[in-house]
């Protein structure tokens, strides 16, 4: 197990000859966490974790880093790299820095309502799912409150791997024998092999804490009394089922959970998603949503436009999804990654999936459309067709919420866009949305020829498409306004309709 250890890196130590310390961000008597600046990526800043494992535990830390370093999920913190112990014995495991405050400084703060506490808890379910389905599994084994943090994008983020293992189905007893006080199972206590159902068990008395206010800490058993006047009777029994002392009696798996929870909502709430959410009705009215952007042709900033828009909506939003749809070209995604992250191989390990900046991106090249069954996951997708001159996915873009053109309002470059513009009018398609690059040019004078377009907006300019500035702000704003109608039924209707049409089931 890890050794006690105390801060000894100071402002300004280059560790590795990369990591530039900034202050320490916190102690946890077997480790502590610093922020740093990395000196390659500029402006890129990291939380470093410090430990000292004993000696004969190193090879079995190096082996579970090497894991934790291929997780990706939108709600566990990348971990990037790890340095094994040094001469000193000091480890250090390089991860996502993540801003915001945990459940514990939150509680402090004020109770968290029936409502609040599911929104929080349903993405750790998710993410421990996925941690549960590894191979080998891996065990968080140290679910509680000062674990959850709550960025200030909205995420809720499991963090802090301390005591996290690979399940080893030949062992009886685990080496590290604890987790918390109050949160820990009780095979924890008795040195026992742990599984997913230990994080189970985690999962449960962390919601105990939360519809209690803070109160129940472990130390007695829980009552339906001792629950928020907002708690369905319901929820105590998932409750007692998730805190039974033996673990064949609790839940068997993260996804059996989830599903009652969202169950128990559906029936305390008239919709899921509205209860769970408590977010702004201009939120809640683009549920859903897709925002495709095709470009007239190459090198009119599509895919840096797409980027832009997808990056301001991840701010505003619980949930954005980027999908490079462009297939006749590389997808940008591992560039983003090297740009951003450092490395390519952090993209190219994640199952297709990478998060950056708080977008999830991911690449659709061949195949049928995945957005039916997006939609239903993520509140914005945005849809980066590129310069589709063939029209292969003529079809995707007419059908989205927001089909933006991009263009241009230059006298040399206007021909570009007229091949697509009198295919629109064949179709009386009137719905899409001309967006150009702010230019001189004024715009007055020099919209006769796209009457056709529902608008026409300025994209602003600017380097990095994941500055969120004022003029980007505004402009999404402009775009996502006109479309404040219709649940997330309508939304799904053009597209199921449309894969039923491709497959014969439509009744004449």
């Amino acid at each position: 197990m890890a050794q006690s250890i105390t801060a000894h890196l100071q402002a300004g130590y280059l560790l590795y000859d990369r990591y530039r310390i900034v202050r320490l961000l916190g102690t946890g008597g077997m480790s502590v966490v610093y922020l740093a600046n990395d000196e390659r990526l500029i402006g890129k800043q990291w939380a470093i974790k410090e430990s000292r494992p004993a000696a004969q535990d190193v090879r079995q830390l190096v082996h579970e880093a090497s894991i934790l370093t291929t997780l990706r999920h939108p709600h566990l913190p990348l971990i990037v790299d790890f340095y094994p112990p040094d001469t000193s014995g000091r480890a250090y495991l390089v991860m996502e820095y993540i801003e915001g405050h945990t459940i514990a400084d939150r509680l402090r703060m004020k109770p968290l309502s029936f409502e609040e506490s599911i929104r929080i808890v349903l993405p750790v379910c998710e993410a421990l799912s996925y941690l549960h389905q590894q191979n080998p599994p891996v065990v968080f084994r140290d679910v509680k409150p000062s674990n959850i943090m709550l960025a200030k994008d909205g995420q809720v983020k499991l963090i802090d791997f301390g005591i996290a293992r690979n399940v080893n189905p030949l062992s009886e007893q685990d080496t590290v024998k604890l987790g918390t006080v109050g949160f820990a199972a009780p095979e924890q206590y008795r040195g026992q092999q742990t599984d997913a159902r230990t994080d189970l068990y985690g999962v449960g008395a962390l919601v105990s804490h939360m519809l209690t206010g803070g109160a129940w800490k472990g130390e007695r058993p829980l009552t339906a009394s001792m629950l928020a006047k907002d708690v369905p009777e319901n929820m105590f029994g998932i409750l007692t089922r998730l805190l039974a002392k033996l673990p064949e009696e609790r839940y068997q798996s993260a996804d059996e959970l989830i599903e009652d929870l969202r169950h128990l909502f559906t029936v305390h709430s008239n919709t899921y998603g509205a209860g769970l959410d408590e977010r702004s009705s201009w939120h809640q009215a683009n549920a859903g949503t897709v925002i495709a952007f095709l470009g007239a042709a190459s090198g009119l900033g599509t895919t840096h436009s797409a980027l832009m828009c997808a990056a301001v909506l991840a701010k505003k939003s619980r949930s954005t999804l980027y999908i490079d749809a462009n297939y006749k070209e590389d997808s940008v995604i591992p560039s983003l990654a090297y740009a951003y992250e450092g490395e390519k191989e952090l993209y190219l390990a994640s199952d297709d999936l990478f998060k950056l900046f708080g977008v999830d991106c991911m690449e659709w090249k061949f195949g049928t459309s995945p957005l039916p069954s997006l939609l239903g996951i993520y509140e914005y997708i945005v849809l980066d067709l590129g310069c589709d001159d063939q029209g292969e996915r003529m079809d995707e873009f007419m059908r989205a919420h927001i089909p933006v053109l991009v263009g241009s309002l230059a006298p040399w470059r206007e021909k570009d866009c007229i091949e697509l513009v009198r295919e629109f009018e064949l179709k009386r398609f009137n719905r899409w949305v001309l967006g150009v690059l702010q230019l001189n040019f004024s715009i007055k004078t020099r919209t006769r020829k796209w009457r056709g377009a529902k608008a026409i907006s300025s994209i602003p300019i600017q380097s990095d498409p994941f500055e969120c500035t004022e003029d980007t702000k505004r402009w999404v704003e402009q775009l996502i306004g006109p479309i404040q109608q219709g649940g997330l039924v309508s939304r799904l209707r053009r597209w199921i309709s449309r894969n039923k049409a491709e497959r014969g089931d439509v009744r004449s």
